[in-house]
């Protein structure tokens, strides 16, 4: 009977799952971690990278306790010296503006002077003092070489021989000897020209007193043209002259042909007004159709700055725009009574930077024309500017550079009747 019970519960099940289908087994689902969007706003954009380095600010050095600033105490009169010159050694900053500032050697004596510094962010001042002396000998320019008084006439030395100084304008002149001019002969003296500082020159000279003056004979030799262009043939160096009215007419073309290159001929002179040279309108012309290369030089005794820009401005309005191939040469020569003139020799190279200056203002440059002995002893030249050199000899000495060389005043050249000066260009490869 338990048996029959549990046969019909069994039959009962099969009956019930006849049909239906089984259910798949269900997989599970993949673990994704999902990443949300990331989007810019679209007012934003992503910066460029830079390329600079960041900026360091500038740390200023602290302050010293003490401040020193050494300096020189003692200069020549006249001489040309700035801040820069001045202080030799300092422990703070001074700017460049102020190392550039001029201190005053104008004369001799005691002087002070203010020299600005920065102190970390303050700018202080302090006081320096210095001393100015005149150590520098008058100098004797002309030494009274061939000296001549007519018989009966007045003796003044001052007459005789041409001096200056770097300070004083009128140094003091003395001889030692005696010179009667009521008896013809020749007198020895001893010449002592003294400055205000007590600094001296001397020399020795002879004074003839005559009735007439004795013609002098030239020891020059006698030199053609020919003769000095010959010895540069190989040279890049070339031949020229230099001319003026005492010239009277000039054959440029027979200048020419005779190997001569350039001239430089006198525009004008002055003696308080600027006057042309009776010549140059006809020179000027005829030089540049004969194809040479053509400069100008300007004679002067002029002593006021004024009155030399006065002759430098008259110049270029003579030239009129007209090109040079040459700087314009400055002539100033009348050393043996350079005494009368009450000027000193610096005051003198101050005329020559005033006519320069006034010339560049003008788009020209200038050079200066001067003999070997005023070069040495007058002029100054710190900064080596264009040089012509007048010294008549084979082989000049002269020490400083020069451009061109005036080596004769006595030549034959074809084209000018008598003697007339001939100089030697040097390229600026070849500068003696």
């Amino acid at each position: 009977m338990k048996r029959k019970s549990i046969f019909l519960l069994l039959c009962m099940f099969l009956l019930t799952s006849c049909g239906q289908e089984p259910e798949p087994e269900s997989e599970p689902e993949p673990n994704f971690i999902q990443i949300p969007e990331i989007t810019e706003p679209a007012s934003q954009q992503t910066p460029p990278i830079s390329t600079q380095e960041p900026t360091v600010e500038e740390t200023k050095p602290p302050a010293p306790e003490t401040v020193y600033l050494n300096h020189q105490d003692l200069f020549e009169v006249q001489a040309d010296v700035t801040i820069a010159d001045f202080i030799t050694s300092a422990n703070v900053t001074i700017t460049d503006e102020v190392l550039a500032m001029p201190v005053d050697t104008s004369h001799p004596g005691s002087f002070e002077i203010t020299v600005p510094y920065l102190y970390g962010d303050e700018t202080r001042e302090e006081i320096l003092s210095y001393q100015v002396r005149d150590t520098t000998p008058p100098v004797i320019l002309n030494e009274g070489y061939g000296a001549f008084i007519k018989t009966g006439e007045v003796f003044d030395l001052r007459e005789l021989i041409g001096y200056g100084d770097n300070y004083d304008t009128q140094p003091t002149l003395t001889y030692e000897g005696e010179v009667n001019t009521e008896i013809p002969g020749n007198y020895m003296l001893s010449a002592y020209l003294t400055d205000s500082s007590g600094n001296q020159s001397n020399c020795r000279l002879n004074v003839l007193v005559a009735d007439e003056k004795p013609l002098s004979e030239s020891r020059k030799e006698k030199l053609t043209f020919e003769d000095i262009a010959s010895q540069y043939e190989t040279s890049a160096a070339i031949p020229g002259v230099d001319i003026s009215k005492w010239q009277g007419y000039v054959d440029f073309d027979a200048m020419k042909e005779a190997g001569c290159e350039f001239v430089i001929m006198r525009i004008g002179s002055s003696s308080g007004y600027p006057s042309v040279d009776d010549y140059f309108e006809r020179n000027f012309r005829d030089a540049k159709e004969a194809g040479l290369k053509v400069g100008v030089y300007f004679y002067t005794t002029d002593v006021s700055e004024s009155q030399i820009r006065e002759d430098a401005d008259w110049i270029v309005s003579r030239l009129d725009g007209a090109k040079l191939d040459f700087p314009i040469a400055f002539d100033w020569e009348d050393f043996q009574h350079f005494q009368q003139y009450d000027i000193n020799l610096h005051q003198l190279n101050a005329l020559y930077h005033a006519f320069a200056d006034e010339l560049e203002q003008n788009g020209y440059d200038t050079m200066l024309y001067a003999s070997k002995f005023f070069l040495e002893t007058v002029w100054e030249n710190p900064n080596e500017e264009y040089i012509w050199l007048a010294h008549y000899t084979e082989k000049t000495n002269y020490t400083g550079k020069y451009r061109i060389w005036q080596r004769s005043d006595s030549c034959h050249v074809d084209g000018i009747e008598g003697n007339a000066d001939v100089n030697i260009l040097y390229p600026e490869s070849e500068m003696p």
